[in-house]
């Protein structure tokens, strides 16, 4: 019985609440939306910096994990891979790998997939066994082992029917028939590089001499009971004697030069992006306490203006136990309207960063709602609305006999009044740290947009095609492949100038080789590595707009004779500084037999590890040349050297963009090769803009964030000055029955939501001056302190307060002083 009645009353207090609530439309949909800000923000975020930052690898044991890099490159020879795995103590197994992309024929319509070359002990070290089928064997990842292929489970799902036979038959990868002897299990992946093939990584032991050659990256697994700290010990120790232990010199690992790194392969995966995201986490923490600040003041608001009601219900006899119950069943209310909204944001917020920025967010497939998160956020909002919601109940304690008679409510205390005026405050201040993080943000990207490239990026569109190493084994058979492409584009009346090049500038990965370089001598500990080989057609700096700053540039009668080289002003002022380039020599370090070249011209810097990044030195050679200047190497292997695994990106000059061209170029291919897919074809605009991705991502993210919290402050300042002019309606009618004209009164109302703003945002621009300081390794070109956007800023946070102040003022303009007279 007594449970029936309580859970009587507790229906009937809900039912009041939302008549209650129903009653005041406007309070309900600010405050429910205010809740949902909160709550959905923090979520979606939170839940992302969980799941990308946060959360382990799903390895087993992933903290044995380390990834090991070598000096700029971050990777290592087959040599010192070799070398390594041989006379390392620390490590149980040591897998190398080589990530790039491959033609594949799925379905008769070719596709490009991105694929890793891996050997059999990577996923010894990552120890996840395949879904269905097997892993490699270590003899399928020798020299001259099988064509057999691994399919990752989303692969295996969209371009093959998620057949379950599949393991077991041939595919057409890159022209060459493999087994497919497995699936990996779903969501499995490699250092999030989104792998959907797994080709089995055969390097022939001649490789050994190349000891200068970077193109592998290395993962290794701690033996149990070995500590990061001891494996790096050993590892200075190693480099201290490398080129006795393995009997080499010149190029080997040695203390302050040519060194071996490692770190947790988690830290190599999220990178830079730890720092971002945990801004981003800050930023709309920030949010949160703007809308727990802007909840509160409505709240204290409400329960102003509900003096006169909680003075009648006691008076009538209602106790403080009902009254308690009412006023909870009430914000118990809002928050669970909040809350529901909150999730919709959240999960909605969700997919769109997914969806918005693939490329820019870690691990972006483990991503989803975190309950954490959720239960902490919806425990924040409860407990603001809790506590606000009850200030109403202050008032048992007053007396009440006169105040009912005469229906007057009292003027607010200078506490309360104090109080709510903090609150509004405190949002403007919270507001300003965000926006001025915004336009920080707004000011890095704009910067990162005109940063002189080297090239002119306007009217230029670019493609790839890689030419599988079954249908062109032969140089002969590649370079005639693309030249009848550049004859085809050439001829069409809509270009101004066509070329290819290996490397697509402006964010390409280093190839970092050893190359000898006549009339200079290395420093000690120093090999003469160059940051970036490029191999390109005649016509590339003409159709690139490149300047040559001295020599010349390749032309068509190179293809044949001397063999030549351009190289960059960075290559210059590195190896010849106060030397005349042009007419010396340089040296591939490919083995005994490779030629010397002869430079013919310096071009001025290209952009090539991002906009941002100092420009490196960078060694330009002929296509038509290349099987004269690396002699002996087969073209598939010589791709897999310079890391361009023999695809080529093209870059065709013309008024008209991609889209316009695009039937035109997939016409050309087709009857080139019907068998070649175009990748990534897009406007080189698009291209530069896709390299300053992540800076992007977190200025649209801090201004849609900064978009809130002004909204909220907003918000905040018109409930105030609202309710003040409520209060104060019979001293405005008084002042204007004695004369006060409408001007001054507006003022006064509006002097007092600036003054409110005005304490805001000197406190605001306090903490951001000191908080905006986290943000600097985040920024180009401008300062935490940059006056420029800090008075934007308050120019955008005063027009908001004035904005937001003026419908009160005009209101308190419109005072009849004869009704308000009249109505007290």
């Amino acid at each position: 019985m007594w449970t029936r009645c309580w859970l009587d009353e507790i229906a009937q207090d809900v039912r009041y609440a939302l008549r209650t609530l129903r009653k005041s439309p406007g309070f309900t949909s600010i405050a429910v939306l205010t809740i949902a800000l909160g709550i959905g923000a923090n979520t979606a975020i939170f839940s992302v910096v969980n799941a990308a930052i946060l959360r382990p690898l799903g390895y087993p044991q992933p903290q044995q994990l380390m990834f090991l890099t070598t000096g700029k490159s971050g990777t290592v020879s087959p040599a010192e891979y070799w070398e390594l795995t041989e006379i390392n103590q620390s490590f149980s197994v040591v897998g190398a790998f080589v990530t790039g992309e491959a033609n594949l024929s799925a379905r008769d319509r070719p596709r490009r997939a991105t694929g890793a070359t891996v050997n059999a002990e990577l996923l010894e070290a990552l120890a996840v066994l395949p879904e269905r089928g097997r892993w490699f064997r270590r003899e399928e990842t020798s020299a001259g082992g099988p064509a057999v292929v691994i399919l990752s489970h989303e692969l295996w799902q969209s371009a093959f029917g998620a057949r379950a036979d599949l393991v077991g038959q041939s595919i057409e990868i890159d022209g060459v028939s493999y087994e497919v002897i497995g699936i990996m299990p779903s969501g499995f992946d490699l250092m999030d590089k989104r792998i959907q093939l797994w080709l089995p990584l055969q390097l022939a032991p001649t490789l050994r001499q190349f000891r200068a050659s970077h193109f592998l990256s290395a993962l290794g697994r701690l033996k149990n009971g070995v500590t990061p700290e001891q494996a790096k010990a050993e590892m200075a120790s190693l480099m201290a004697t490398w080129g006795k232990r393995v009997g080499a010199r010149g190029h080997v690992f040695s203390p302050g030069g040519h060194v071996m790194q490692m770190e947790p392969v988690l830290d190599e995966v999220v990178g830079s992006a730890r720092r971002a995201f945990w801004l981003l986490q800050a930023g709309v923490g920030l949010v949160l306490l703007i809308a727990c600040a802007n909840l509160a003041s409505l709240l204290m608001v409400r329960a102003e203006v509900r003096r006169s009601e909680v003075a009648i219900r006691t008076a009538l006899g209602a106790g403080r136990r009902r009254l308690l119950a009412q006023f909870l069943a009430e914000g118990l209310v809002l928050l669970v309207l909040g809350a529901a909204l909150g999730l919709v944001v959240a999960s909605t917020g969700v997919r769109a960063l997914k969806v918005a920025y693939p490329e820019s967010v870690p691990r972006v497939a483990d991503i989803g709602i975190d309950p954490a998160v959720l239960a902490f956020t919806l425990l924040v909002s409860a407990l603001t609305g809790v506590v606000f919601g009850l200030v109403p109940l202050r008032y048992l304690s007053e007396r009440i006999g006169g105040r009912l008679l005469n229906n007057r409510t009292l003027a607010t205390t200078a506490t309360r009044s104090w109080v709510r005026r903090t609150l509004v405050a405190s949002e403007v201040a919270l507001a300003v740290v965000l926006v001025v993080g915004a336009g920080l943000m707004m000011r890095t990207v704009l910067n990162l947009m005109n940063v002189d490239t080297g090239f002119e990026r306007s009217r230029l569109v670019t493609f790839g095609l890689a030419l599988p190493a079954a249908t062109y084994p032969t140089f002969d058979q590649r370079v005639q492949c693309y030249s009848r492409l550049i004859d085809r584009f050439s001829a069409m009346p809509e270009m101004e100038g066509v070329a290819a090049v290996s490397g697509l500038p402006p964010q390409r990965e280093r190839n970092l080789f050893g190359t000898d370089i006549e009339d200079y001598a290395p420093p000690p500990e120093r090999s003469e590595l160059v940051d970036y080989y490029q191999t390109v057609t005649s016509g590339y700096f003409e159709a690139m707009r490149i300047a040559i700053v001295q020599g010349r540039a390749f032309q068509a009668t190179d293809r044949v004779g001397t063999l030549v080289a351009v190289v960059n002003e960075a290559f210059v002022r590195t190896f010849w500084k106060n030397l005349d380039p042009v007419g010396r020599r340089l040296r591939p370090r490919f083995g005994d037999n490779t030629p010397w070249v002869t430079v013919i011209g310096v071009a001025k810097d290209v952009k090539q590890a991002g906009v941002d990044k100092p420009t490196g030195t960078e060694l330009y050679v002929l296509l038509d040349q290349r099987p004269r200047i690396f002699p002996g190497i087969p073209a598939a292997r010589l791709g897999n050297l310079l890391g361009d695994r023999g695809s080529m990106n093209f870059m065709l000059r013309s008024p008209l963009p991609a889209a316009t061209l695009q039937a035109s170029i997939t016409n050309a291919v087709r009857e080139a090769d019907p068998s070649l897919p175009i990748v990534r074809l897009r406007n080189m605009e698009e291209v530069v803009r896709d390299s300053v991705r992540r800076p992007r991502m977190l200025m649209q993210l801090f201004a849609v964030f900064a978009g809130f919290a002004l909204l909220l402050a907003g918000i905040g300042t018109y409930g105030v000055l609202s309710y003040v002019v409520t209060q104060r309606r019979r001293e405005i009618g008084i002042r204007m029955a004695l004369g006060a004209e409408r001007a001054l009164v507006l003022r006064s109302v509006m002097g007092e939501g600036l003054q409110l703003t005005c304490v805001g945002l000197i406190a605001g621009l306090t903490g951001a001056l000191v908080l905006t300081r986290l943000m600097e390794t985040l920024l180009f070109g401008v300062r935490p302190s940059d006056p420029a956007t800090l008075a934007g800023v308050a120019a955008l946070i005063t027009a908001v307060a004035a904005a937001a102040s003026l419908v009160p003022a005009v209101r308190a303009t419109r005072v009849d002083p004869m009704v308000a007279l009249r109505d007290e």
